[in-house]
């Protein structure tokens, strides 16, 4: 089969749909089948406001992604996210996957929650910022519309989907994230090499974009209401720019109970997972949190929100992932290391989701 894997982000193993596109493609050429990723991505559209350049972003997106389609021979799948399927994709293959990478009408439904700015600024900006929601919504409802299957990202999307858009109940699938091979093997060693180490306090570890759907007040009002009764605790913020900045007091940036770091490479995260002992996942909103596997299969202990990938992570690890916040009374005695989940791996790794994407191609040949 032919399959083209499309995807909003740049085609690399940095960003999380970028990253996605890869390991998914991978996966299916391990099948045997003929796969092509392609992004819009460099876009030379440019405007002075951040919502306009999203609006020529986005329409760009869609221009060139039809451009790409009249020059290439026909595909059996075209994968893509909702908000890119134009009437023109829909139309060049036998079946159009509307594969989630995250929840656009949500994220967007946040932004507005919580960007409203009390200045003339944020005034003026206010219709416009609406008007690209809606735009975006609409996309989003014809690309779902025009999709033959739509996947979801994980239990949470599927059963909001369900609850919300009964009438697309019969083109609803779903999968999973997971990370790749070489990921999983230095994961691994971080958790066989994890001990109980001597300290007096907790390590916690928080990982994201400094972004209000990733909750990150509730970070920091956890943080707040923790060092004032344990005061050998510290905190690490990574891979947010020095966003944070503006927002953690700055006492406790200066004082070392807050640690920053803006970005870092992968060999960089193996080694910050093992240095930390406690993970924490705020988000209200999120496409699945890679962050998630990443810390547990560290052999870190969780505190998550009931976001992303929570429902299909919780039941292969019970002991170690547990609700956020943390309560007031949890300790270092209280970190429980318990045997590591062999049967995680039958169904968080690329080949076991590309065998459920087999379901797609089956029909497809009907």
């Amino acid at each position: 089969m032919r399959i083209l894997i499309v995807t909003h982000a740049s085609i690399s193993p940095e960003l999380g749909a970028g990253q996605m596109a890869i390991n998914l493609g991978e996966a299916l050429r391990k099948q045997g089948h003929k796969v092509q990723l392609w992004s819009p991505h460099p876009l030379t559209a440019k405007a002075r406001w951040g919502i306009i350049q999203q609006f020529l972003s986005l329409q760009q997106m869609r221009s060139k992604l039809d451009t790409f389609i009249e020059t290439q021979e026909p595909f059996d799948i075209i994968d893509s996210p909702a908000v890119l399927i134009t009437k023109k994709l829909s139309k060049s293959a036998l079946v159009v996957s509307a594969r989630s990478v995250q929840p656009n009408l949500l994220y967007q439904a946040e932004k507005l929650r919580s960007g409203v700015e009390l200045s003339l600024k944020g005034i003026v900006r206010l219709p416009i910022n609406y008007a690209y929601s809606l735009t975006l919504a609409l996309l989003v409802f014809q690309g779902w519309s025009r999709a033959t299957y739509i996947l979801c990202l994980g239990s949470v999307e599927l059963n909001w989907m369900k609850r919300w858009f009964p009438w697309w109940r019969e083109k609803l699938l779903s999968y999973v994230n997971a990370l790749s091979k070489p990921d999983r093997e230095a994961l691994a060693e971080v958790r066989q090499h994890r001990t109980m180490q001597d300290r007096k306090g907790i390590q916690f570890l928080w990982i994201g974009r400094w972004a209000s759907h990733k909750g990150v007040d509730k970070l920091i009002k956890f943080i707040i209401e923790r060092v004032g009764s344990y005061t050998e605790d510290t905190f690490t913020i990574a891979g947010c720019g020095d966003y944070p900045e503006k927002d953690v007091p700055k006492e406790l940036i200066q004082s070392g109970r807050v640690k920053l770091i803006p970005s870092f490479t992968r060999n960089q995260l193996y080694s910050i997972l093992a240095n930390h002992d406690v993970g924490l996942f705020t988000s209200r909103v999120e496409g699945w949190g890679l962050s998630l596997n990443e810390m547990l299969e560290s052999g870190m202990t969780v505190f998550a929100t009931p976001a992303g990938g929570i429902l299909d992570l919780q039941p292969f690890f019970k002991e170690v992932l547990k609700p956020f916040p943390p309560p007031k009374s949890f300790t270092n005695e209280q970190l429980v290391y318990s045997p590591f989940p062999e049967n995680y791996y039958e169904v968080f790794n690329w080949d076991k989701i590309a065998e459920k994407y087999k379901y797609l191609v089956t029909n497809c040949e009907k």
